[in-house]
C-alpha cells in the first residue's frame, strides 16, 4: 500500500510505502528519507540511524526542503 503526501497546493512532497513490517518514506524524486520499523516501534533515517521512538517519518519531509 502507498500513501501520497501532498502540500496544501496539491504538490507531491513524498510517498510512504507499507511493505508489511515497515513503512518507508520516499521524497518526490523517489529517494529514501527514512524507515519506521513497526515491530521495534523505531524510526530510522536514510543512513539507518535511530532517530526516535514511534512513527516520525513526516518530520523527514520538513527537513528535506
Amino acid at each position: 500500500m502507498e500513501e501520497v503526501l501532498k502540500d496544501k497546493y496539491g504538490m507531491i512532497l513524498g510517498r510512504i510505502r507499507d511493505n508489511g513490517r515497515e513503512l518507508v518514506l520516499y521524497d518526490k524524486c523517489g529517494l529514501i528519507l527514512g524507515r519506521y520499523e513497526k515491530d521495534a516501534n523505531k524510526t530510522k533515517d536514510k543512513y539507518g540511524l535511530i532517530v526516535g521512538t514511534g512513527n516520525l517519518l513526516v518530520a523527514f519531509l520538513h527537513l528535506n526542503f
